[in-house]
């Protein structure tokens, strides 16, 4: 096989979808997966000292899967577009781009599994500022939520799905 012909292969527009649904999810699951287990870690020693901690502590503890989900619902629709047989190179490259976009906002996961982690901890001390701390926990989760809704947007704005 030529260069050339490796280098059309390549930058086909299904492989480049390809990568780019990987992507957002390998960069989100990494990141989830990470802030899942620095807030686990502090969930479990509080529900370890008080078992009344376990609801608050899940509830923040899972705060960071939410980057992965963003993740998972663009690449199902990366998916979608290239089974849907028309996955031309412009939409392979938008496709890439989507799946960049909220693989690395979703990197925010590791921040916020440090935030929850601290929550968890403080809401074990004082049980009256669960609801308080929420909102520390929910702020890293901004930058996430914006690379979600400019990922849906170049995915809608080029048709891939």
């Amino acid at each position: 096989m030529a260069f050339e012909e490796v280098l059309i292969t390549f930058f086909s527009g299904n492989v480049l979808g390809a990568i780019g649904a990987a992507v957002a999810i390998a960069l989100a699951g990494l990141s989830s997966a990470k802030g899942l287990e620095i807030a686990g870690n502090t969930a479990a020693g509080a529900t370890g000292e008080k078992e009344e901690n376990f609801s608050s502590a899940l509830i923040l503890q899972a705060m960071p899967q939410t980057q992965v989900i963003y993740a998972f619902i663009i690449g199902i629709l990366i998916i979608l577009g290239i089974m849907a047989g028309n996955m031309t190179i412009e939409k392979g490259f938008l496709s890439l781009f989507a799946g960049l976009a909220v693989g690395i906002t979703g990197v925010s996961a590791v921040n916020q599994g440090k935030v929850a982690s601290a929550s968890i901890g403080a809401a074990a001390k004082n049980s009256s500022i669960k609801g308080k701390v929420l909102i520390f926990v929910v702020m890293p989760e901004i930058a996430a939520l914006f690379g979600f809704v400019v990922a849906i947007m170049v995915l809608i704005a080029g048709s891939v799905f």
